[in-house]
């Protein structure tokens, strides 16, 4: 049964070394001076570890962006030689590769080689050190053997400072946490044996244990050591432990006599004491043999080293030394805790639990949670359906109801709708008669006025009338002529309301036309008053209706002379507006203004704002009409504050 079991061992060792001799070789097929990154690897329990930490180290670098050529080479130390050989060894590999320009040496034998050399030209080689423990052991003094002697423990960190190790990614072994916890679950443990085997990670492990146990004076302690047992003799020394007593294990890959054992040799170890209570420092055996264990949490580092190499090769950044241990864990196996009666005791925080049976909740979680979501979905849905069918029946009864009234209510409304035809009907045929009669009773009041107007003029002109019969005869005309201008007002006002007013469009200087204006007003005008155009063109062309626009500016004229005493000034000006196309014309007066509030006013019929002024009260609506029959707008400028100022819009390319 041994001989299969070592031959089966040796077997899975061959494949998992060749395996990463070949890598090495495959990366290192550039020749060796034209090396950048050389990367030494030495034995570890967990050789496929360093071939996925080589792998994934290459890809994250070059993912980077690092262009450099990369190497590996193997020290094939997979046994516990004399650690002087290491040096040696790390010496020869980098002497292979002249043009090194960063070292990663991974595990704890290269480390020693890299630390203990005296060649100047290596240790001013940049170094990043990973996948070893952060506790060493120091060599035998001389005259001892190296199989046999206690092994003491040192910090590598403490080595390493002032070295050009710029970075160092290790992993440690918490071996008081793990005796701490061995006593919690075993209040009466009197003894602490260790399992450790015959490599350099195997003795590093009893050098710490052994530092460790000082703390504990009243433990026992045994070392089960695979530097002088074979895996026979590490068995019986595992069956012949005493009561009350603990294992803690670290390796077990390589004896005494260099067998190299995969885990099958923690099922035999297991089956020489199945009652022992394990604990394991390096997760070894869990699973099927320890309880459980305050574990490093092995994570792949390989992204690290990338980004370190990157920074150290690639940027003028300053280089801090980063030293590092990864965190630990604790990990337990349901399945023994049960089998030792374990279960009531409360776990660390955080805990890993594995070979738990998963309970039916945890097996069929996906399923359960749909088929609850199915149900709550269809309770929703049922929910909302029946929501909604009480709400459609209200809605239901509430239409039959509108429905009625709605019916009721268009009776009604077809009754008010023809009232409302008829209303409409008798107020255009009274707006129809009332406008006949204005026009009529215009038409019949203006014909005898006309006469009374001619007739007072001859009276007036006549060589032998009176002073005192003259004047009588001016009263007679002017007041005639203010009748004359309202009845004129009402028939266009009339008329511009019933679109019966005709408008003649032609083109005309309108520079010339106002000036005619200004000279005709200048003759009516009462009072002095300094009337003036003010504009920028000599002569200007605009499609229009001269008598209309004549009319508007006259009206607004003589409506700022009104309100303008002796002395005052009155301005028309007009101005292009490029953007909209029209001319803005403007009549400004130094007058008594209008009040903001009385400003839109203004443009109603009848509406006077001093009574004692002479006026019908029609001369700006008709204003108003006129503009916008032509499409303009007329306004009262709100900012203009030294008198009043009237302004109007009208299009210059377009015509009605």
């Amino acid at each position: 049964m041994e001989t299969k079991h070592k031959t089966l061992s040796l077997y899975i060792y061959i494949i998992f070394y060749c395996s990463f001799i070949s890598f090495s070789q495959k990366t290192n097929a550039l020749p060796a001076s034209n090396t950048d990154i050389l990367i030494i690897a030495s034995y570890n329990s967990d050789t496929k570890y360093n071939y996925e930490n080589i792998r994934d180290f290459t890809r994250y670098y070059n993912e980077l962006g690092g262009d450099y050529n990369i190497a590996v080479e193997n020290m094939n130390e997979f046994q516990l030689r004399d650690p002087e050989k290491w040096t040696h060894t790390v010496e020869e590999l980098v002497s292979k590769h002249t043009n090194t320009k960063l070292l990663v040496l991974l595990g704890g034998e290269a480390w020693n080689g890299y630390l203990n050399t005296t060649n100047s030209a290596i240790k001013q080689i940049p170094a990043i050190c990973a996948t070893a423990a952060r506790y060493g052991f120091t060599g035998p003094q001389e005259g001892e053997d190296l199989m046999t002697y206690t092994p003491q423990s040192f910090d590598f960190f403490e080595v390493m400072k002032g070295t050009n190790v710029k970075a160092c990614f290790s992993y440690d072994y918490d071996i008081k946490g793990n005796i701490e916890l061995a006593q919690y679950f075993f209040p009466n443990l009197k003894h602490i044996a260790f399992l450790s085997d015959n490599t350099y990670s195997g003795i590093t492990q009893q050098a710490q244990l052994r530092e460790c146990m000082k703390q504990f004076p009243d433990l026992g302690a045994t070392y089960i050591d695979g530097r002088h047992l074979t895996l026979d003799g590490a068995i019986e020394a595992v069956d012949n432990l005493p009561q009350d007593c603990a294992l803690l294990l670290g390796i077990w890959r390589i004896d005494s006599q260099n067998m190299y054992f995969v885990d099958n040799a923690s099922y035999a170890f297991k089956n020489a004491n199945p009652s022992l209570p394990v604990f394991s420092i390096t997760s070894t055996a869990l699973g099927y043999w320890a309880i459980g264990g305050l574990t490093p949490y092995y994570d792949n580092i390989s992204k690290d080293i990338a980004e370190k190499a990157y920074q150290i090769l690639h940027t003028d950044e300053a280089i801090d030394q980063e030293l590092c241990s990864l965190s630990f864990i604790y990990k337990f196996d349901h399945k023994k805790l049960k089998e030792l009666g374990l279960m009531d005791k409360k776990l660390p925080e955080g805990s890993i639990i594995i070979n738990r049976k998963a309970s039916f909740w945890e097996v069929y979680r996906k399923q359960l949670e749909i088929i609850i979501f199915v149900i709550c979905m269809l309770a929703i849905a049922l929910a909302v359906s029946l929501f909604f069918f009480f709400k459609t029946r209200a809605l239901k009864n509430n239409l039959q109801s509108f429905a009625t009234q709605l019916q009721k209510d268009k009776i009604i409304l077809k009754e008010s709708e023809q009232q409302l035809r008829i209303a409409k009907e008798n107020a255009e045929k009274a707006n129809l008669l009332k406008s006949k009669f204005v026009s009529n009773i215009s038409h019949e009041v203006r014909t005898p006025l006309n006469a009374i107007v001619g007739f007072s003029s001859l009276l007036v002109s006549e060589i032998d009338a009176t002073e005192e019969q003259r004047e009588y005869g001016q009263i007679i005309q002017s007041n005639s002529d203010l009748l004359l201008q309202l009845i004129n007002d009402v028939l266009d006002l009339s008329r511009l309301e019933s679109d019966k007013l005709q408008f003649s469009y032609e083109s005309c200087d309108i520079v010339s036309f106002c000036n005619n204006i200004i000279s005709l007003t200048n003759l009516q005008k009462s009072h002095d008053v300094h009337l003036s155009l003010s504009c920028t063109y000599d002569h200007f062309l605009l499609y229009t209706d001269p008598l209309k626009l004549q009319q508007v500016i006259t009206n607004l004229l003589n409506n700022a002379l009104k309100f303008t005493p002796a002395g005052g000034n009155i301005i028309l000006s007009f101005k292009k507006n490029v953007k909209k196309d029209q001319l803005i014309f403007s009549v400004t007066d130094t007058g008594v203004g209008i009040p903001y509030d009385k400003q839109k006013q203004v443009f109603e019929r009848f509406e006077k704002l001093n009574e004692f002024v002479q006026g019908t009260g029609l001369g700006l609506p008709i204003c108003k009409q006129i503009v916008e029959q032509i499409g303009g707008d007329i306004w009262v400028d709100a900012e203009y504050k030294e008198g009043a100022r009237f302004i109007f819009s009208h299009p210059i390319n377009s015509g009605n």
